[in-house]
């Protein structure tokens, strides 16, 4: 069996042939000098050639330790290439994320946990995709987010998950909508018998919503942003279901009413990566920290 490399015995002979000693060698090599002998020794020993004769003037190379050399120079070129070239893919990976996130998830839950990632790692630039929980989960597939989140029961398959945290969604009419002064839970029948104002097709609270119901929703309206959707909402276009976190403000001043359903609308929030792939420091802290949070 053909012998392995050793780079650093290379670094040394290649020293050797620029110093002419051993001893300057060693201290450019940052070793004693009987260690650089017995580094010799056992290079010469392993494949059973002389590369370096020592005499009182020196130590020169020899015909087969100047080829040696040579080959070794266009070794460690490349050794020192492909080092620069890992540590530079290292250091982008853990200089900077990219997070695909659905809206309730982005508006309200990761610009603190951004915040507590910065306070901890201030070199990183994370790049944030708003996007509905589908969309976030093919851009994780497709490499395009390094970490997704989501807010939806329905789970992408084919992605490594983990859960940070739970909303809930809540029904909101109008404060001169007949079911605003509802004190009993509205039955599924009374829920489907009306015209809604939604999320569109793909988001989680879409999702949720028409699981929950157990079929199709009529729609009066289908937003793609919370703001819309809350702003029709409170218009009178129709009830919507939205998350409970974006329309506390709403609820407080009395924009909207919440009205209690016999539906259950409880939904985990969930955090997806390729599985395959380890995930890219600044990720995996980004993670850390969303687990944390919902611990708290």
């Amino acid at each position: 069996m053909t012998p392995d490399l050793d780079l650093e015995t290379l670094r040394l002979l290649v020293a050797v042939s620029e110093t002419g000693s051993l001893s300057a060698a060693a201290t450019q090599r940052g070793i004693s000098q009987p260690a650089a002998s017995a580094r010799v020794r056992e290079f010469e020993s392993r494949w059973r050639l002389a590369v370096v004769h020592r005499s009182a003037r020196g130590s020169r190379m020899t015909t087969d330790g100047q080829a040696v050399v040579s080959w070794a120079r266009g070794v460690l070129h490349a050794a020192d290439t492909m080092r620069a070239s890992m540590g530079a893919l290292t250091g982008r990976r853990s200089a900077g994320v990219t997070v695909a996130a659905s809206l309730t998830v982005a508006e309200y839950l990761l610009p603190r946990w951004l915040g507590e990632l910065h306070q901890r790692r201030p070199e990183v630039q994370p790049v944030l995709k708003v996007v509905n929980s589908d969309t976030v989960a093919d851009a994780v597939r497709a490499g395009e987010a390094d970490i997704g989140f989501i807010e939806s029961a329905r789970l992408p398959a084919g992605l490594a998950r983990a859960g940070v945290g739970h909303d809930r969604l809540v029904v909101v009419v109008a404060p001169g909508h007949s079911w605003a002064r509802r004190r009993t839970p509205l039955t599924r029948a009374e829920l489907r018998g009306a015209r809604w104002v939604l999320r569109e097709s793909g988001s989680g609270t879409r999702s949720t919503f028409d699981a929950a119901l157990g079929s199709d929703p009529e729609v009066a309206l289908e937003a793609t942003s919370t703001a819309a959707l809350v702003g029709a909402a409170a218009a009178g276009v129709g009830p919507g279901v939205v998350s409970g976190m974006s329309v506390r403000a709403e609820l407080e001043l009395g924009r909207l009413v919440a009205v209690p359903t016999e539906l259950d609308l409880g939904r985990p929030l969930t955090c997806v990566w390729r599985g395959e792939e380890r995930l890219a420091e600044a990720a995996a802290e980004l993670l850390s920290i969303a687990i944390e949070a919902s611990r708290g």
